[in-house]
């Protein structure tokens, strides 16, 4: 796992276009877990993954980290302790993503919006049932998951580019298609934007 591109993967369905190194320190990386919820998840949203964390090498604490919302809240963990079978990493090439790391301070700590998911499936059922787009009616202020902390996280990044800046990250999912979610995800936001998104092999 994390070794896709060193074992000759290609990118999505792109024949012949290999995975390259990551050269930044910071990554924003998707991946798939193998509990039961997370590919009830992936089955109910039709996506490949379902789970977002930020990743980045700490010379301080040695080696590659992640801060992530899970059921414990926002909190860093080395990276191997998050268990995936599947993981997409993406950098942003002309950006400096720790601008934002000092920016998200008052994000470490915060809970897990369980009901803010909750909202997040009456979202897709207004959309796929009725063709309506609804605000999350669950989602609690201050309580966060996992890809809108990515989301928040990018949107504190200095000179972000203005598509990232325009999404409401309460509304961000890690993946699938806006066409079937109703709503934008991490995913596809970062495989539609190659001239400033890049997936790269995770280092780790």
């Amino acid at each position: 796992m994390g070794m896709e591109g060193k074992m000759g993967s290609e990118i999505g369905s792109i024949p012949g276009v290999m995975i390259p190194e990551a050269e930044q320190d910071v990554l924003i990386c998707l991946t798939a877990g193998s509990e039961f919820y997370s590919k009830a998840i992936r089955r109910v949203t039709h996506s490949s993954v379902n789970h977002a964390f930020i990743a980045y090498r700490s010379e301080e604490w040695g080696g590659w980290w992640a801060t992530q919302t899970d059921e414990r809240g926002t909190v860093k963990v080395p990276v191997e302790n998050v268990k995936h079978e599947h993981i997409e990493c993406y950098e942003f090439p002309d950006r400096d993503l720790k601008t934002a790391m000092p920016r998200v301070r008052d994000l470490v700590g915060e809970k897990y919006d369980w009901l803010g998911i909750g909202g997040f499936l009456l979202k897709l059922y207004a959309w796929n049932v009725f063709g309506r787009k609804i605000i999350n009616p669950l989602h609690r202020k201050g309580d966060l998951f996992c890809s809108e902390m990515c989301a928040t996280f990018l949107q504190r990044v200095e000179g972000m580019y203005p598509w990232m800046m325009d999404l409401n990250p309460s509304g961000v999912a890690p993946g699938g298609s806006p066409h079937y979610l109703g709503t934008p995800s991490l995913q596809w936001e970062f495989k539609n934007r190659p001239e400033n998104v890049r997936r790269v092999v995770a280092p780790w």
